[in-house]
């Protein structure tokens, strides 16, 4: 394949082709104006765009709203966006090929999964530092956090399953982990304890 060429192919996995993104040589991450945001910005419109990483595809934000988390998948890096400045504030190294990121609910953490690697990186949020690599199924495009905030569901395309990862809660110098039936907890709350 053409490296320059503006499209980028995905292989075929029984039978069906992943997806066929566009590509190109600047990327951006457009911010989309919504009704009710500003006297400023009219409704439903482009009011910023955002240089990122080379071929951004997923992106979370906080809960709070102050942090946008883009994926870029070439370069096997999250672009961390401060939504006060719209400005790119941080660039966090993770596996190759990410695709899918979720955030937990308090906002300490960012779930990454890297599909060649077939592995999740952690990201600490108030350091924006890799703080842990999980491995993961086959394939991992997507990732979801429960409402409380304890597991991380995986989705592994090539291999048809889903991972759970136990997410081990800290209260100061406290740890509580909330165990995983794979054999990750050995604290209070886990199977094993």
């Amino acid at each position: 394949m053409n490296p320059h060429s503006s499209f980028r192919r995905y292989p075929t996995i029984r039978g069906r082709t992943r997806r066929l993104v566009l590509g190109m040589a600047a990327i951006v991450a457009m911010v989309l104006g919504m009704a009710g945001t500003g006297a400023v910005a009219a409704a439903d419109t482009v009011i910023d765009t955002i240089l990122v990483g080379n071929n951004p595809f997923g992106v979370a934000i906080t809960l709070d709203g102050s942090f946008v988390y883009v994926v870029n998948t070439d370069d096997g890096t999250v672009s961390v966006i401060d939504t006060g400045t719209n400005m790119v504030v941080d660039t966090v190294m993770v596996g190759s090929f990410p695709e899918g990121v979720a955030i937990t609910p308090d906002g300490t953490r960012a779930y990454v999964v890297n599909t060649d690697d077939g592995t999740v990186s952690v990201i600490d949020t108030g350091t924006n530092t890799v703080a842990d690599t999980v491995p993961a199924g086959n394939g991992p495009v997507g990732a979801a956090i429960t409402p409380d905030g304890s597991r991380v569901y995986v989705t592994n395309l090539v291999d048809g399953t889903v991972s759970v990862i136990a997410i081990e809660k800290c209260l100061g110098s406290l740890c509580i982990d909330f165990g995983s039936l794979t054999g990750s907890g050995s604290g209070s709350g886990s199977v094993f304890s």
